[in-house]
């Protein structure tokens, strides 16, 4: 089985009905926030991005984790339908082990991702998804 993470944004406030335990919010301009967090026995994001599609139309954004392709640390799978939140940390030295180190005790916490490099500064960067 495989882990991900993944925070996406629909158009408006489409009704969702999948498999996976999500946590639904509004952006500043009422489309639909949805985080989603789960074991998977697909391999790739763009299994998954595939896969939600077919379920989920008008997708605007999309950032998606999976254990195949980035490091990820589930922390606290122990929550209800709440409000979320994604704080990225970016810069060349940042260090997937340290956030984890630091946001271990937080119960607000849900997962630490390794998402990658910047395109502009090719910065690393770590996000921290937290629901509440």
């Amino acid at each position: 089985m495989n882990t991900f993470a993944w925070n996406i944004t629909l158009k408006g406030n489409k009704e969702i009905e999948i498999d996976f335990d999500i946590v639904e919010n509004f952006s500043k301009d009422w489309n639909k926030v949805v985080f989603i967090l789960w074991e998977t026995e697909l391999k790739t994001s763009w299994d998954i991005l595939k896969m939600l599609e077919e379920k989920l139309w008008d997708i605007i954004n999309y950032d998606i984790s999976i254990s195949t392709e980035d490091k990820i640390e589930i922390i606290w799978e122990g929550y209800n339908e709440w409000i979320y939140e994604l704080a990225t940390f970016e810069w060349e030295e940042v260090n997937f082990n340290e956030i984890i180190d630091r946001f271990w005790e937080f119960e607000e916490v849900v997962s630490v991702r390794e998402a990658g490099v910047s395109n502009k500064f090719w910065n690393r960067k770590i996000k921290v998804d937290f629901v509440y």
